[in-house]
């Protein structure tokens, strides 16, 4: 029986991520862009591309947030993270109040109030493996509608389409 921190520590996956030179800063300023351009549209106060590793989720673009916090802190352990379960449940996650949620609620990020609703989406490589999720977050609860997730989807497939033209040569 697979547990999911086989899922996050597949070799295979991790050698799919390893593909894309993730931390060049050209992609980081096209990524950003998207995030800003989607956040914008859901009116959503903070978006991100997170690439969720073995043990760690990194952030990989942001926009939005309370002194952008999330490009500040650069990831975190992905006990402390959500993007995990996207990779792990390989479908959209979503949470529209964190604070009632009993699995999140103590969440140091909750607690905090930097984050109370969190909606996350695949970024399937065309390998078929989950690199991480593109997500939205806000300091409010948020009831996330299917037109939303939708939108977010799309929004996936375009982080992964600028991803692709950073491939690391063989």
């Amino acid at each position: 029986m697979s547990t999911d921190l086989d899922v996050l520590a597949d070799l295979d996956r991790l050698t799919a991520v390893a593909a894309y030179d993730l931390f060049n800063p050209d992609l980081a300023a096209e990524l950003r862009e998207i995030c800003r351009d989607n956040a914008d549209h859901l009116d959503m106060p903070v978006s991100a591309v997170q690439a969720v590793l073995d043990t760690a989720t990194a952030t990989l673009a942001t926009s939005g947030g309370d002194g952008d916090f999330l490009s500040d802190l650069g990831g975190a352990p992905n006990e402390l993270s959500l993007c995990p379960n996207v990779v792990i449940d390989k479908k959209p996650y979503v949470r529209d109040d964190l604070k009632a949620d009993p699995e999140h609620r103590k969440n140091p990020g909750v607690r905090a109030g930097l984050i109370r609703c969190y909606a996350g989406v695949p970024l399937v490589l065309p390998t078929g493996h989950v690199l991480g999720s593109y997500c939205v977050m806000g300091t409010e609860p948020h009831n996330f509608t299917e037109d939303e997730i939708i939108e977010m989807t799309r929004t996936a497939d375009r982080v992964v389409d600028t991803i692709r033209h950073f491939a690391r040569s063989s």
